[in-house]
């Protein structure tokens, strides 16, 4: 590659030689010779510039020769990634993989080996299923979707096109619902199914349970990290982000564009609105407004300040009453 032709890729201003030979990309923190590096920031700019980089991608005029100027440099990185650096899998179907006779495979599938795909399954064009991945019967899996090594899809789950669903996930696994009563503890038995729309990306180890008797949803666009909780009957919106360890209770709700920062609680039946974003380690305990920032965080204090701070915190019922 080179420096005109990354500058095309990437809708940049090229300043300097087109034909200068980029050889790959290195961080900011790591600069390495004959490479480009994409600065976010001044603080970058400064750890690049300490290095021997053949080229430089920032948002600003620099005194610098060979760089190329964007308006969003994340953006830019994630263009040049996809085009220089694309995601590349096999195809074929290994002989130590168990198909059902009946699954419908589309043309350039990939099942590797371990694998097990049960009857009535539906594997659409492109579709990349990895080692150690159970598919139960009935589930539908879109176009160009990739399922990485060991991932278990409980029957009749629905996926969509372009969806990445990450190693360890469970998707469609039994709620926690039980009645409680003079009799005991009695399982209800969930006879709902997961649907995970199109080009949603779910992270290792995340889970994803079936509804009692509708849908678990997960909508269009939504990104869902490692380590997280989606209960039985949730609607998580469109183009929804959430961070690891994010916990959400039974038919939780959100809307478009929400942000569930990391080790956010939701308790059951909350509904998030449009735009909210909820900050780091937040429990949410009822219905959240459209387009606000939320957040009951508390961060990390020096150990002793905090024990007399909690001991002031004790004592506010009686300074209340003595104020009335």
């Amino acid at each position: 590659m080179n420096l005109g032709e990354i500058a095309r890729e990437i809708g940049g201003e090229l300043r300097g030689d087109p034909s200068l030979p980029i050889q790959g990309i290195s961080s900011p923190q790591n600069p390495k010779e004959g490479t480009i590096v994409f600065c976010q920031s001044e603080r970058d700019l400064e750890l690049a510039l300490k290095g021997a980089p053949s080229a430089l991608v920032i948002s600003s005029d620099l005194d610098q020769p060979n760089y190329i100027k964007v308006e969003d440099v994340r953006l830019s990185l994630a263009l040049f990634l996809e085009k220089f650096y694309p995601e590349k899998h096999p195809v074929g179907f290994s002989d130590r993989a168990v198909i059902a006779e009946d699954v419908q495979v589309g043309e350039n599938v990939y099942v590797g080996p371990f694998c097990v795909i049960e009857e009535g399954a539906v594997l659409e064009d492109g579709v990349k299923v990895y080692p150690f991945t159970y598919i139960g019967r009935g589930t539908y899996i879109g176009e160009n979707s990739v399922i990485f090594s060991g991932v278990s899809i409980y029957p009749g789950t629905v996926i969509g096109k372009r969806v990445r669903i990450h190693s360890g996930c469970v998707i469609g696994a039994d709620g926690f619902g039980y009645h409680i009563g003079k009799e005991g503890i009695r399982k209800l038995n969930h006879i709902g199914r997961v649907v995970i729309e199109d080009e949603v990306e779910i992270g290792s180890n995340t889970t994803v349970d079936r509804a009692l008797i509708d849908t678990t949803r997960i909508r269009m666009g939504t990104k869902v990290d490692n380590l997280v909780m989606i209960a039985h009957n949730c609607d998580i919106g469109v183009g929804n982000i959430i961070v690891s360890q994010v916990g959400l209770s039974g038919s939780v709700k959100t809307g478009k564009g929400v942000i569930l920062a990391g080790q956010v609680g939701v308790a059951d039946h909350v509904t998030i609105g449009e735009g909210v974003t909820v900050t780091a380690k937040s429990g949410v305990a009822s219905d959240l407004e459209p387009g606000k920032v939320y957040g009951a965080n508390l961060p990390a204090v020096e150990w002793m300040r905090w024990k007399r701070i909690y001991a002031l915190l004790l004592k506010l019922p009686e300074l209340v009453k003595r104020l009335r």
